[in-house]
């Protein structure tokens, strides 16, 4: 458990008096605890002995300035939040202040109901960061990963996975790629009478339908194309266990015929044999494509739907769950760690605020790819903007851009940057697509549920051919 029921602490530096003593004020009445500092240099001397959750710091001091302070709470305590109060609230210096990690600011002079709000979200977000960090420390096993959260959407998720597990009800995972089907899977099974017996997951995307048929339902020797002794299938290996077979949408039609008789009677018939064996099973399936849509278009059976449709669990987008991103962020990291043995401990709060405005199509996957390479990019122990790829630096605003002097102008800019900002997504669609599945374009059409010739046209579009493919490294 976290420790966020607590009072917040925090520490005010200004070297005015007067603005430590109002400060003090308005938030003793909030009911935090506060305490002060008349310089720079006290403030950092102070943060160095005792801990706090919040700093307010003044820019414009004497001796050592509010920026310094920010880089001080950047590299060396990077999950104390720190608002900066200021008599020079230009747009660039707000831009400078929240590039060293400002969480947020209030310009001289303001109101109490103002520094009010402002702290008050200070400590939801300090409360977050402690929630996250907690949930990492207690190391959570990375199948359950891609179902973090505490937004509504995760909650309900947790619920359903919970109402059907103690049952051996087929349950159906929907969700585009990347949402963490799996690992909602793997959580059925793991919270399930059967967790001791195997669990055996099935991409049904990533082999061919004469292999998909063998490896689900074994095959007798003597087969065609069989070897020598019995091979047995996914079904019988995982007897007294649970199977899971992502992405259904892509088996054929004479396999889903040969799956429906095998959830009708639980029993297999392996390719080439005659007698039928039992196998005892608990089915998850997964899909990212809307299959009463396929029933319509003739490529599922209508029968196999119902069958599979007992008790659907819809996953949500990353984008529609922003609030859950800095703790999903902060599991994977700990995942990453430990994998690459780097001392990465912390995502600064510039690089934070863009993986949350970023809008993921690529969900909980392209995340942990993102965090992965990351990682590698880290000196350090803290992951900086600078560390993340340019699809996420580029979302944000550009500094340089000219202010608007009409209303007419700021129309006009704002429909350039919403164009240039789909343009740059929609590249990087395409982009991650055609690397997941290695260039293949027709491949990268039918994951992301778009006709060939249309990926292709926004291919053309974006100047991106399946020449551009990175050729595989040389031997030697």
């Amino acid at each position: 458990m976290t420790d966020v029921g607590r009072t917040a602490r925090i520490l005010v530096i200004d070297d005015e008096p007067t603005v430590c003593k109002s400060c003090e004020k308005i938030l003793a009445r909030d009911g935090y605890e506060v305490a002060t500092a008349a310089s720079g240099h006290e403030g950092l001397v102070r943060l160095g002995g005792e801990p706090f959750d919040i700093v307010i710091t003044d820019l414009k001091m004497a001796d050592v300035g509010g920026d310094a302070v920010l880089e001080a709470l950047r590299t060396s305590l990077p999950d104390v939040v720190a608002v900066v109060i200021t008599g020079y609230a230009t747009i660039s210096s707000v831009v400078e202040t929240m590039k060293l990690g400002a969480f947020d600011y209030l310009p001289k002079p303001f109101t109490p109901e103002e520094m009010s709000t402002v702290i008050a979200r200070a400590w939801e977000k300090r409360k977050a960061i402690l929630e996250a960090k907690a949930m990492a420390a207690r190391e959570m096993p990375p199948a359950m990963v891609g179902i973090v959260g505490k937004s509504e959407r995760v909650q309900e998720v947790y619920q359903l996975i919970r109402r059907v597990a103690p049952t051996s009800s087929i349950v159906l995972v929907v969700g585009e790629t990347g949402t963490g089907k799996e690992p909602v899977a793997r959580a059925i099974h793991a919270l399930s009478p059967r967790r001791e017996a195997p669990f055996v997951a099935v991409d049904c995307a990533a082999v061919g339908a004469e292999l998909l048929e063998r490896e689900l339902f074994g095959q007798v020797g003597g087969a065609p194309g069989g070897a020598g002794g019995d091979a047995p299938g996914v079904f019988t290996a995982a007897d007294g266990g649970t199977v899971f077979l992502d992405e259904i949408c892509n088996l054929s039609l004479e396999i889903q015929a040969k799956l429906l008789r095998f959830i009708e009677g639980c029993e297999v018939v392996p390719i080439g044999g005659v007698e039928p064996r039992r196998a005892d099973v608990r089915l998850v399936f997964a899909t990212n494509r809307d299959l009463k849509r396929m029933v319509a278009e003739g490529a599922f059976r209508e029968d196999l739907y119902y069958r599979l449709h007992v008790f659907p669990i819809v996953l949500p987008l990353l984008r529609d769950r922003r609030e859950d991103v800095p703790m999903l962020a902060a599991n994977l990291l700990a995942n990453v760690r430990a994998a690459t043995g780097k001392a990465v401990t912390t995502i600064a709060e510039p690089a934070l605020r863009l993986l949350e405005e970023y809008d993921w199509p690529g969900n909980i996957d392209q995340l942990d790819s993102v965090l992965q390479r990351a990682v590698l990019a880290c000196q350090g122990e803290v992951i900086e903007p600078h560390h993340l790829p340019e699809v996420l630096t580029r979302a944000a605003p550009p500094n340089s851009l000219p202010v608007p002097r009409t209303n007419q102008e700021f129309l006009a800019l704002k429909k350039k940057l919403r164009e240039q900002a789909v343009a740059e997504l929609e590249r990087e669609f395409l982009l991650q697509a055609l690397e997941r599945n290695a260039w293949n374009v027709t491949r990268a059409a039918l994951e992301v549920g778009i006709q060939r010739p249309n990926f292709q046209a926004l291919m053309r579009k974006h100047g991106l051919r399946a020449s551009h493919a990175p050729e595989p490294p040389q031997a030697g």
